[in-house]
């Protein structure tokens, strides 16, 4: 069955629902790759969808969606582009790594003058006093190995923790307090990228 073909009105209301906070349906189901662009925000693009429609954010996939909405003329970017890019660049690091004469051929010929590109960064609005409570419930001490954050900021003294949501934002976690935690700057990247290494 083809998806149902909303108007841009309908978006719109699916917008405005979804910023308001209307979420009947789980987000995490549905890994967030595509997003609608409007008034210059990206917006979920199948919760967006679904909103507008009243069909629940599974029954259909993207690319269903993208052609019900063919005829709106809307704009859309895709965060799997993105983090495309940033594999690609990781893929290239362990091709090096694994070239020594290669390597110091080409870095011997490279440009020091780096290129520059634009890529657009996707973010999310956070709250402040999720951040705030966290840091408070915190104490200064990361709340995975609960050893005192490493430094102090320059800015007001205060210990310098991260705070990380658990059920990524991304993956359609809430910007709670019961969601989040304090950490320092090495558990963080290891919630992000590492595992044991033993």
């Amino acid at each position: 069955m083809p998806a149902p073909k909303p108007s841009l009105s309908d978006i719109e209301r699916g917008i405005s629902r979804y910023e308001r906070g209307d979420r009947p349906w789980r987000q995490t189901l549905n890994r967030v790759d595509w997003f609608i662009v409007h008034n210059e925000q990206l917006y979920p693009l199948k919760y967006t969808f679904a909103l507008a429609t009243d069909v629940p954010v599974a029954d259909y996939t993207t690319d269903q969606m993208k052609a019900a909405m063919s005829h709106l003329n809307l704009t859309y970017h895709s965060l799997k582009a993105h983090l495309d890019n940033i594999q690609d660049f990781d893929a290239q690091v362990k091709r090096s790594l694994a070239d020594d004469a290669g390597r110091a051929s080409r870095l011997a010929t490279a440009s020091t003058i780096p290129k520059l590109t634009y890529t657009f960064h996707l973010t999310f609005q956070r709250n402040p006093d999720v951040v705030a409570e966290v840091l408070l419930r915190a104490n200064g001490h990361c709340e995975c190995c609960k050893a005192r954050s490493p430094f102090l900021r320059d800015s007001d003294g205060s210990p310098y923790l991260e705070v990380h949501h658990v059920i990524f934002l991304a993956e359609g976690g809430n910007d709670t307090v019961a969601n989040a935690e304090a950490l320092c700057p090495n558990c963080h990247r290891r919630k992000h990228h590492g595992r044991n290494s033993q």
